[in-house]
């Protein structure tokens, strides 16, 4: 077994060539790319965004519209990239970031393959339902047993919790792990809020 490092160190480590291993065809990225299928697919265009665990801030490149974006995420490097796209930056643990958000303070909340290094999900999601006007976009990483134990982070399985009120809620094949080779399933939750 692998020794684990803290996640902060992993991305700053990782920030570099982030986008570059998102592009690559090997890694068969496909969780963004159905986030943003499903967004748009709800005639979304403008608004603010908050992007959690934004890394880079890809999430920009691929959203068609005018959005006002902010990222949360806990890797200062990977924030530079995202400032450079126009993110306004929130450097903090997600979970220590969520709980100090107001209420219905932003249109739109994405939080993408990140979810696995949290530890209280169930919180994560009742915040972000909290910090929403309008939508929520996330994903929850099937983890293998193989995939939790030779990673380089901590990261749980939290794919089969219950999500009471999704609109979308199915597993693609999200990506294949550049490090490990391993292929990871997610499932896309699309929830609209009533508010």
């Amino acid at each position: 077994m692998s020794t684990k490092i803290a996640a902060e160190d992993y991305y700053d480590k990782f920030a570099a060539k982030y986008d570059e291993v998102l592009k690559q065809p090997s890694s068969n990225v496909q969780y963004v790319n159905e986030a943003v299928k499903i967004f748009h697919g709800h005639n979304h265009h403008q608004g603010s965004v908050l992007d959690i665990a934004c890394g880079t801030g890809f999430l920009s490149e691929l959203l068609e519209g005018e959005f006002d974006y902010t990222g949360i995420d806990i890797s200062s490097k990977m924030l530079d990239y995202a400032a450079q796209r126009g993110y306004k930056t929130i450097h903090k643990p997600i979970e220590t970031a969520l709980a100090e958000i107001d209420s219905q303070s932003y249109d739109f909340v994405f939080c993408l393959s990140y979810l696995l290094c949290v530890e209280d999900v169930a919180t994560a999601i009742k915040h972000m339902n909290r910090i929403a006007r309008k939508t929520i976009i996330f994903s929850l990483d099937e983890t293998t047993e193989e995939y939790i134990q030779k990673v380089g982070i901590p990261v749980s399985d939290h794919s089969k919790m219950v999500i009471e009120n999704a609109m979308e809620d199915y597993f693609i094949v999200g990506c294949t792990s550049p490090t490990l080779g391993i292929t990871i399933r997610t499932r896309m939750i699309y929830i609209e809020l009533n508010k």
